[in-house]
Protein backbone atom coordinates (compact mmCIF):
# COMPACT_ATOMS: atom_id res chain seq x y z
CA UNK A 1 0.00 0.00 0.00
CA UNK A 2 2.77 2.50 0.92
CA UNK A 3 4.55 1.62 -2.31
CA UNK A 4 1.45 2.47 -4.35
CA UNK A 5 0.93 5.72 -2.44
CA UNK A 6 4.52 6.84 -2.97
CA UNK A 7 4.39 6.03 -6.67
CA UNK A 8 1.21 8.11 -6.96
CA UNK A 9 2.94 10.99 -5.15
CA UNK A 10 5.78 10.73 -7.69
CA UNK A 11 3.22 10.80 -10.51
CA UNK A 12 1.51 13.90 -9.12
CA UNK A 13 4.62 15.89 -8.15
CA UNK A 14 7.08 14.85 -10.86
CA UNK A 15 6.08 12.45 -13.63
CA UNK A 16 2.86 14.13 -14.71
CA UNK A 17 3.72 17.85 -14.53
CA UNK A 18 5.04 20.29 -17.09
CA UNK A 19 8.55 21.58 -16.52
CA UNK A 20 7.33 25.19 -16.49
CA UNK A 21 4.39 24.62 -14.12
CA UNK A 22 3.63 27.67 -11.97
CA UNK A 23 3.83 27.53 -8.20
CA UNK A 24 0.07 28.11 -7.92
CA UNK A 25 -0.68 25.19 -10.27
CA UNK A 26 1.91 23.04 -8.49
CA UNK A 27 0.04 23.79 -5.26
CA UNK A 28 -2.99 21.91 -6.61
CA UNK A 29 -0.80 18.88 -7.31
CA UNK A 30 0.56 19.04 -3.75
CA UNK A 31 -3.01 19.14 -2.41
CA UNK A 32 -3.78 15.98 -4.41
CA UNK A 33 -0.60 14.32 -3.09
CA UNK A 34 -1.63 15.17 0.48
CA UNK A 35 -5.02 13.58 -0.19
CA UNK A 36 -3.15 10.42 -1.22
CA UNK A 37 -1.62 10.54 2.28
CA UNK A 38 -5.19 10.95 3.65
CA UNK A 39 -4.87 14.60 4.72
CA UNK A 40 -8.10 16.31 3.61
CA UNK A 41 -9.05 19.96 3.80
CA UNK A 42 -12.79 19.34 4.30
CA UNK A 43 -12.02 17.30 7.45
CA UNK A 44 -9.92 20.13 8.85
CA UNK A 45 -6.64 18.21 8.40
CA UNK A 46 -5.18 20.81 6.10
CA UNK A 47 -4.91 24.60 6.22
CA UNK A 48 -4.07 26.08 2.82
CA UNK A 49 -2.23 29.40 2.93
CA UNK A 50 -3.53 30.21 6.45
CA UNK A 51 -2.76 33.63 7.91
CA UNK A 52 -1.33 33.76 11.44
CA UNK A 53 -1.04 36.90 13.56
CA UNK A 54 2.54 37.35 14.83
CA UNK A 55 3.03 40.10 17.36
CA UNK A 56 1.06 43.32 17.20
CA UNK A 57 1.23 44.01 13.47
CA UNK A 58 2.87 41.14 11.58
CA UNK A 59 1.31 38.13 9.87
CA UNK A 60 2.76 35.01 8.24
CA UNK A 61 1.18 32.91 5.50
CA UNK A 62 2.78 29.48 5.03
CA UNK A 63 1.64 27.37 2.09
CA UNK A 64 0.23 24.51 4.19
CA UNK A 65 -0.15 23.63 7.85
CA UNK A 66 -1.19 20.05 8.64
CA UNK A 67 -3.36 19.50 11.73
CA UNK A 68 -4.24 16.62 14.01
CA UNK A 69 -7.85 15.57 14.58
CA UNK A 70 -7.71 17.78 17.71
CA UNK A 71 -6.79 20.74 15.44
CA UNK A 72 -3.26 20.91 16.80
CA UNK A 73 -0.63 22.04 14.27
CA UNK A 74 1.60 19.06 13.42
CA UNK A 75 3.99 20.27 10.71
CA UNK A 76 4.31 23.00 8.10
CA UNK A 77 4.87 22.62 4.37
CA UNK A 78 6.43 25.14 2.00
CA UNK A 79 6.35 24.53 -1.76
CA UNK A 80 8.45 25.86 -4.64
CA UNK A 81 8.31 25.49 -8.39
CA UNK A 82 9.86 22.13 -9.31
CA UNK A 83 11.86 23.82 -12.10
CA UNK A 84 13.84 25.79 -9.49
CA UNK A 85 16.55 24.17 -7.30
CA UNK A 86 15.76 24.14 -3.56
CA UNK A 87 17.90 27.07 -2.41
CA UNK A 88 18.96 28.19 1.03
CA UNK A 89 16.57 31.18 0.98
CA UNK A 90 13.64 28.78 0.46
CA UNK A 91 14.82 26.79 3.46
CA UNK A 92 15.16 29.95 5.55
CA UNK A 93 11.55 30.85 4.74
CA UNK A 94 10.43 27.43 5.97
CA UNK A 95 12.60 27.82 9.10
CA UNK A 96 10.85 31.10 9.89
CA UNK A 97 7.43 29.44 9.73
CA UNK A 98 8.61 26.51 11.88
CA UNK A 99 9.82 28.87 14.58
CA UNK A 100 6.93 31.29 14.50
CA UNK A 101 4.48 28.37 14.78
CA UNK A 102 6.77 26.50 17.22
CA UNK A 103 6.80 23.35 15.08
CA UNK A 104 9.65 20.86 15.25
CA UNK A 105 9.11 19.51 11.72
CA UNK A 106 8.88 21.25 8.37
CA UNK A 107 8.70 19.87 4.82
CA UNK A 108 9.97 21.65 1.70
CA UNK A 109 8.55 20.35 -1.60
CA UNK A 110 9.85 21.26 -5.05
CA UNK A 111 12.35 19.35 -7.19
CA UNK A 112 12.52 16.93 -4.27
CA UNK A 113 11.15 16.57 -0.75
CA UNK A 114 13.28 17.83 2.14
CA UNK A 115 12.47 17.16 5.80
CA UNK A 116 13.79 19.52 8.49
CA UNK A 117 13.93 19.13 12.26
CA UNK A 118 14.24 21.86 14.91
CA UNK A 119 14.39 20.71 18.52
CA UNK A 120 16.48 19.51 21.43
CA UNK A 121 17.77 16.37 19.71
CA UNK A 122 20.37 18.59 18.03
CA UNK A 123 22.31 21.62 19.26
CA UNK A 124 22.36 23.37 15.86
CA UNK A 125 21.00 26.91 15.83
CA UNK A 126 19.12 26.36 12.57
CA UNK A 127 16.76 23.49 11.75
CA UNK A 128 18.67 20.45 10.44
CA UNK A 129 18.02 18.78 7.09
CA UNK A 130 17.44 15.16 8.11
CA UNK A 131 16.42 13.73 4.73
CA UNK A 132 16.22 14.58 1.03
CA UNK A 133 13.90 12.38 -1.03
CA UNK A 134 14.06 12.38 -4.82
CA UNK A 135 10.92 11.57 -6.79
CA UNK A 136 11.92 8.04 -7.76
CA UNK A 137 9.30 5.31 -7.89
CA UNK A 138 9.65 2.41 -5.43
CA UNK A 139 12.44 4.17 -3.52
CA UNK A 140 13.02 3.12 0.09
CA UNK A 141 13.19 6.76 1.18
CA UNK A 142 9.86 7.43 -0.49
CA UNK A 143 8.21 4.52 1.30
CA UNK A 144 9.56 5.80 4.60
CA UNK A 145 8.20 9.27 3.84
CA UNK A 146 4.73 7.80 3.28
CA UNK A 147 4.99 5.83 6.52
CA UNK A 148 6.01 8.89 8.53
CA UNK A 149 3.75 11.52 7.00
CA UNK A 150 0.52 9.65 6.22
CA UNK A 151 -2.41 10.63 8.43
CA UNK A 152 -3.14 7.09 9.63
CA UNK A 153 0.43 6.32 10.72
CA UNK A 154 1.62 9.80 11.75
CA UNK A 155 3.41 9.65 15.12
CA UNK A 156 5.85 11.98 16.84
CA UNK A 157 7.50 8.94 18.42
CA UNK A 158 8.14 7.42 14.98
CA UNK A 159 9.45 10.77 13.75
CA UNK A 160 11.71 11.04 16.80
CA UNK A 161 13.20 7.59 16.10
CA UNK A 162 13.70 8.50 12.44
CA UNK A 163 15.28 11.82 13.44
CA UNK A 164 17.71 10.19 15.89
CA UNK A 165 18.81 7.68 13.24
CA UNK A 166 19.31 10.48 10.71
CA UNK A 167 21.30 12.57 13.19
CA UNK A 168 23.53 9.58 13.98
CA UNK A 169 24.46 9.38 10.31
CA UNK A 170 25.12 13.12 10.18
CA UNK A 171 27.14 13.04 13.41
CA UNK A 172 29.19 10.05 12.23
CA UNK A 173 30.40 12.10 9.28
CA UNK A 174 31.24 14.96 11.63
CA UNK A 175 33.06 12.59 14.02
CA UNK A 176 35.04 11.15 11.11
CA UNK A 177 36.18 14.63 10.08
CA UNK A 178 37.01 15.52 13.69
CA UNK A 179 39.14 12.38 14.12
CA UNK A 180 40.83 13.02 10.80
CA UNK A 181 41.77 16.56 11.89
CA UNK A 182 43.12 15.25 15.20
CA UNK A 183 45.36 12.70 13.44
CA UNK A 184 46.64 15.44 11.11
CA UNK A 185 47.28 17.86 13.98
CA UNK A 186 50.64 18.99 15.33
CA UNK A 187 49.69 17.63 18.76
CA UNK A 188 49.22 14.12 17.44
CA UNK A 189 52.55 14.23 15.61
CA UNK A 190 54.19 14.99 18.97
CA UNK A 191 52.31 12.08 20.56
CA UNK A 192 53.43 9.81 17.74
CA UNK A 193 57.08 10.71 18.28
CA UNK A 194 56.68 9.94 21.98
CA UNK A 195 55.14 6.54 21.15
CA UNK A 196 58.10 5.76 18.91
CA UNK A 197 60.48 6.70 21.71
CA UNK A 198 58.66 4.48 24.22
CA UNK A 199 58.77 1.57 21.77
CA UNK A 200 62.59 1.67 21.58
CA UNK A 201 63.44 2.50 25.21
CA UNK A 202 63.99 -1.16 26.14
CA UNK A 203 66.79 -1.47 23.58
CA UNK A 204 68.28 2.02 23.22
CA UNK A 205 69.40 4.93 25.36
CA UNK A 206 66.83 7.75 25.67
CA UNK A 207 69.29 10.44 24.53
CA UNK A 208 70.18 8.38 21.47
CA UNK A 209 66.50 7.99 20.56
CA UNK A 210 65.93 11.75 21.02
CA UNK A 211 68.86 12.58 18.76
CA UNK A 212 67.59 10.23 16.07
CA UNK A 213 64.06 11.57 16.26
CA UNK A 214 65.32 15.13 15.91
CA UNK A 215 66.58 14.19 12.47
CA UNK A 216 63.34 12.54 11.42
CA UNK A 217 60.34 14.40 9.98
CA UNK A 218 56.94 12.75 10.23
CA UNK A 219 54.36 13.99 7.76
CA UNK A 220 50.82 12.60 7.90
CA UNK A 221 48.59 13.54 4.97
CA UNK A 222 45.33 12.56 3.34
CA UNK A 223 45.50 10.00 0.58
CA UNK A 224 44.89 11.12 -2.99
CA UNK A 225 41.25 10.84 -4.04
CA UNK A 226 40.47 7.76 -6.19
CA UNK A 227 39.84 9.75 -9.37
CA UNK A 228 41.96 11.28 -12.10
CA UNK A 229 39.62 14.25 -12.45
CA UNK A 230 40.77 15.94 -9.24
CA UNK A 231 44.29 16.53 -7.95
CA UNK A 232 45.45 14.73 -4.82
CA UNK A 233 44.37 16.51 -1.66
CA UNK A 234 47.33 17.43 0.51
CA UNK A 235 46.86 17.84 4.25
CA UNK A 236 49.28 20.05 6.11
CA UNK A 237 50.02 19.62 9.79
CA UNK A 238 48.31 22.20 11.95
CA UNK A 239 50.63 24.79 13.52
CA UNK A 240 48.28 25.49 16.40
CA UNK A 241 50.02 24.29 19.54
CA UNK A 242 47.31 25.03 22.08
CA UNK A 243 45.43 22.00 23.26
CA UNK A 244 41.78 22.81 22.59
CA UNK A 245 40.66 20.22 25.11
CA UNK A 246 42.22 22.21 27.96
CA UNK A 247 39.43 24.05 29.73
CA UNK A 248 40.13 27.63 30.75
CA UNK A 249 38.75 28.15 34.27
CA UNK A 250 39.62 31.86 34.59
CA UNK A 251 37.15 33.90 36.67
CA UNK A 252 36.53 37.67 36.46
CA UNK A 253 35.91 40.43 39.02
CA UNK A 254 34.37 43.76 37.93
CA UNK A 255 35.58 46.95 39.70
CA UNK A 256 36.73 44.91 42.68
CA UNK A 257 33.18 44.55 43.96
CA UNK A 258 31.64 41.60 42.15
CA UNK A 259 32.03 37.95 42.97
CA UNK A 260 34.37 35.75 40.96
CA UNK A 261 32.33 35.33 37.80
CA UNK A 262 32.62 32.64 35.12
CA UNK A 263 32.90 33.92 31.56
CA UNK A 264 29.23 34.05 30.60
CA UNK A 265 28.15 35.55 33.94
CA UNK A 266 30.93 38.13 33.66
CA UNK A 267 29.56 39.28 30.29
CA UNK A 268 26.02 39.51 31.69
CA UNK A 269 27.14 41.54 34.72
CA UNK A 270 29.32 43.81 32.58
CA UNK A 271 26.40 44.58 30.24
CA UNK A 272 24.25 45.33 33.32
CA UNK A 273 26.96 47.58 34.77
CA UNK A 274 27.46 49.40 31.47
CA UNK A 275 23.71 49.97 31.03
CA UNK A 276 23.44 51.30 34.59
CA UNK A 277 26.38 53.68 34.07
CA UNK A 278 25.41 54.70 30.53
CA UNK A 279 21.62 54.36 29.98
CA UNK A 280 21.46 53.69 26.24
CA UNK A 281 18.96 52.78 23.52
CA UNK A 282 19.08 49.27 22.09
CA UNK A 283 20.46 50.27 18.66
CA UNK A 284 23.37 52.06 20.31
CA UNK A 285 23.97 49.11 22.64
CA UNK A 286 24.01 46.78 19.63
CA UNK A 287 26.65 48.96 17.96
CA UNK A 288 28.71 49.08 21.16
CA UNK A 289 28.49 45.35 21.87
CA UNK A 290 29.32 44.30 18.32
CA UNK A 291 28.13 40.87 17.17
CA UNK A 292 31.68 40.07 16.04
CA UNK A 293 32.86 40.21 19.66
CA UNK A 294 30.91 37.02 20.36
CA UNK A 295 30.76 35.32 16.98
CA UNK A 296 27.75 33.48 15.60
CA UNK A 297 25.23 34.41 18.29
CA UNK A 298 26.05 38.06 18.97
CA UNK A 299 26.65 39.63 22.39
CA UNK A 300 23.08 40.88 22.88
CA UNK A 301 19.80 40.29 21.07
CA UNK A 302 16.20 41.38 21.43
CA UNK A 303 14.19 39.03 23.63
CA UNK A 304 11.46 38.43 21.04
CA UNK A 305 14.10 37.56 18.41
CA UNK A 306 15.67 34.96 20.72
CA UNK A 307 12.31 33.48 21.72
CA UNK A 308 11.45 33.03 18.04
CA UNK A 309 14.85 31.77 16.87
CA UNK A 310 15.08 29.16 19.64
CA UNK A 311 11.35 28.49 19.89
CA UNK A 312 11.78 24.71 19.82
CA UNK A 313 14.92 24.61 21.96
CA UNK A 314 15.15 24.38 25.73
CA UNK A 315 18.61 25.96 25.51
CA UNK A 316 18.04 29.50 24.24
CA UNK A 317 21.82 30.26 24.24
CA UNK A 318 21.01 33.44 26.16
CA UNK A 319 20.26 34.41 29.76
CA UNK A 320 16.44 34.41 29.77
CA UNK A 321 15.61 34.18 33.47
CA UNK A 322 13.24 36.84 34.82
CA UNK A 323 16.08 38.61 36.64
CA UNK A 324 18.40 38.27 33.61
CA UNK A 325 16.26 40.02 30.98
CA UNK A 326 17.46 43.60 30.52
CA UNK A 327 15.66 46.71 29.28
CA UNK A 328 17.34 49.42 27.22
CA UNK A 329 16.77 53.16 27.67
CA UNK A 330 14.19 53.08 24.85
CA UNK A 331 12.26 50.32 26.68
CA UNK A 332 13.31 47.35 24.51
CA UNK A 333 13.81 44.05 26.33
CA UNK A 334 17.00 42.24 25.39
CA UNK A 335 19.14 39.33 26.57
CA UNK A 336 22.84 38.48 26.72
CA UNK A 337 24.50 35.49 25.06
CA UNK A 338 25.70 32.61 27.24
CA UNK A 339 28.13 31.34 24.58
CA UNK A 340 31.58 32.40 25.82
CA UNK A 341 34.95 30.67 25.85
CA UNK A 342 38.63 31.48 25.94
CA UNK A 343 38.64 32.41 22.24
CA UNK A 344 36.10 35.26 22.43
CA UNK A 345 36.00 36.44 26.06
CA UNK A 346 39.10 38.62 25.53
CA UNK A 347 37.03 40.90 23.28
CA UNK A 348 34.71 41.76 26.16
CA UNK A 349 37.52 42.07 28.71
CA UNK A 350 39.32 44.54 26.43
CA UNK A 351 36.08 46.45 25.77
CA UNK A 352 35.39 46.79 29.49
CA UNK A 353 38.90 48.02 30.26
CA UNK A 354 38.85 50.49 27.37
CA UNK A 355 35.71 52.03 28.86
CA UNK A 356 36.99 52.52 32.38
CA UNK A 357 35.97 49.29 34.07
CA UNK A 358 38.52 47.54 36.26
CA UNK A 359 38.63 43.84 35.39
CA UNK A 360 40.61 41.32 37.45
CA UNK A 361 41.32 37.86 36.08
CA UNK A 362 41.70 35.21 38.79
Amino acid sequence: MNNEKWNEVCFLLSDNIQTDISERDFEQNVIQALRVLDWKEFLGDLQIRPSFQIGASNRITPDFVVNSTEKKNLFVIEIKQPSIPLRINFQQQLFSYMRQLRLQYGVLIGQAVQIFYDGDLTDHDDPVLIETIEFERDSAKGLKFVELFSKQSFSYEALKTFTLNSLKKINRKADQKKLQQKILSDEYRTELLELIKQDFLNNYDADLIDNVLKEISINIQLKAQPTTEKPAIQAYVSTQSENKNTRDKTKYIINGTSARLPKNRFVLEFVKAYLQKYPTGFSSLKRFFKDDYQGSTGVINKLDFVETKYANKSNKRHFTGNDEILTSADNIQFVVSTEWGKDNIKNIVDLARENGFEIQEV
